[in-house]
């Protein structure tokens, strides 16, 4: 820490000096945000604020890339350099060690743009700062293939602006359209063109559906880019107009209630005028379907609609009846699964496994009965006397599905267990062993057995037993099998 150093009060009511070569040399013919990021760069350096390029560029609203673009501009006229790129760094050098002129646009090659733009933008003056940002995206931006947007591509671009905004729109906004379109690949006057035509078909179908809502007014950008974005989420212009019309019915038309609309109709997969019609018509049973479930699991909830959305929505629109859904949360209820949560677990569970139809999970409880009947065969013959428990049903599903044992060699480890006085644990030791050894027949397993013939009796706590330790290389060995196993 410096011995002296200016408090945070002196620092605020402290100047930052700006040499007057700057007004004078660069900053008429200067884009307004490189002026904007060299100045507070050089307030940063005077104040010696430890911010980095990321905070920097939140501070000013701009993204990092601009950031560095702008500083790259200054680095070309020679009053930065820019010292490392990772981290990214900056250093401020003296106005009057630079070497080369601002960069000036030959304006007489932009005569006749001028005028033209003058003539469409008539509502106010341009000012130079303007014109330099016109001459920027001409002379600065270009495709991978060299291709440059000419003047008379950048006129059709402003003439659509002052079309949609007006004789004064503000050339900030010209620039947005402009930078926008030249992404999405329109750069010459063809494909601006072509642009332009699928834009104003566009328009006629957003006034069509602003009357429909009721509205006499003109269309505006934002609207047309709010249909853009519903054609492109998958609704026809047949769909959208019947949900204005709805809407109007109700009292609630205005565009963003559409939005918010069409939104929640995207959420449940519901992309035709049939599809809203029916859920909307069946939204008092989904309701009660609702609260149904509810008290089924043992639950209440005054206000349903966020479960409906959360769970009940998308149950139904995995293909599930209302009747399986309150069967499975009766079962759900019987093994103590009593939460949406546990439901809706329980349900993907059994769409991942293709049990969706009454029938299918009419037949799946009957499997699940199946398996029941058959561990309490095996856990008698264990001589074990108790209920089966969801672990021994996880047993079970390894063996049958995960290890693919059929029930002949399942049945010859229940024998060998049994005559360890073992139970339904070690049956799964000695599966887990024959998995590992690739023994999934009952003669390669009868010539292993007598690997667990040997002791009589299921270990005790008090069985001593030998212990080894492993080294270091052991260890991370061993678990790298594991890791690479295929189980």
């Amino acid at each position: 820490m410096a011995f002296c150093k200016f408090s945070t009060e002196f620092m605020a009511k402290s100047y930052t000096v700006i040499d007057n070569l700057f007004f004078t040399k660069y900053l008429l013919t200067t884009p307004p945000k490189h002026v904007s990021i060299y100045l507070y760069g050089l307030y940063i350096c005077e104040q010696n604020q430890n911010i980095d390029i990321k905070q920097f560029a939140e501070n000013l609203g701009y993204t990092e890339n601009e950031i560095m673009t702008s500083f790259e501009y200054w680095q070309e006229q020679d009053i930065v350099r820019i010292v490392s790129d990772s981290p990214f760094q900056v250093q401020y050098l003296p106005l009057k060690n630079s070497r080369s002129e601002a960069h000036k646009y030959d304006k007489d090659k932009y005569t006749k743009f001028n005028r033209q733009v003058q003539a469409l933008l008539c509502g106010r003056m341009l000012t130079p700062n303007e014109f330099e940002e016109y001459y920027t995206l001409m002379e600065g931006f270009s495709t991978p293939d060299g291709r440059k947007l000419s003047p008379e591509a950048l006129l059709m671009i402003i003439r659509y602006c002052v079309e949609n905004k007006g004789d004064n729109v503000g050339y900030r906004y010209i620039i947005t359209v402009a930078r926008d379109w030249l992404n999405l690949g329109y750069i010459t006057p063809e494909q601006i063109e072509a642009h332009l035509e699928a834009t104003n078909n566009a328009t006629v179908n957003v006034n069509k559906i602003l009357k429909t809502l009721g509205s006499t007014k003109k269309s505006s950008l934002e609207e047309l880019q709010q249909y853009l974005k519903w054609l492109e989420l998958g609704f026809l212009d047949e769909c959208i107009l019947f949900v204005a019309k709805s809407l109007k019915k109700n009292g609630k038309a205005n565009f963003a209630t559409l939005d918010r609309k069409l939104n929640k109709y995207y959420d449940l997969h519901l992309f035709s005028s049939k599809e809203i019609s029916d859920y909307e018509e069946n939204i008092d049973k989904i309701y009660n379907l609702a609260r149904e479930i509810n008290r089924t699991l043992g639950l209440y909830y005054e206000d349903v609609t966020n479960q409906i959305e959360t769970y009940l929505n998308p149950w139904l629109n995995l293909g599930y009846t209302p009747e399986t859904l309150l069967l499975i949360a009766q079962n759900c209820y019987e093994v103590g699964k009593r939460t949406l949560n546990a439901l809706d677990e329980q349900i993907k569970f059994l769409f991942e496994n293709g049990i969706v139809s009454d029938k299918s999970y009419s037949q799946y409880i009957q499997d699940q009965l199946s398996i029941k009947v058959t561990i309490k065969t095996i856990l008698k013959k264990l001589n074990i006397e108790r209920n089966v428990t969801s672990v021994d049903v996880d047993f079970w599903n390894r063996w049958t599905n995960a290890w693919a044992f059929n029930p002949e060699i399942i049945d010859y480890a229940v024998t060998l267990a049994k005559n360890r006085g073992a139970n339904l644990s070690y049956v799964n030791t000695i599966l887990a062993d024959w998995h590992t050894q690739h023994i999934y027949t009952l003669e390669q397993a009868k010539l292993s057995s007598d690997n667990y013939k040997t002791i009589k009796n299921a270990p005790s706590a008090a069985t001593k037993i030998t212990t080894r330790s492993y080294t270091q290389e052991e260890n991370e060995s061993l678990f790298n099998e594991f890791k690479e196993m295929d189980i």
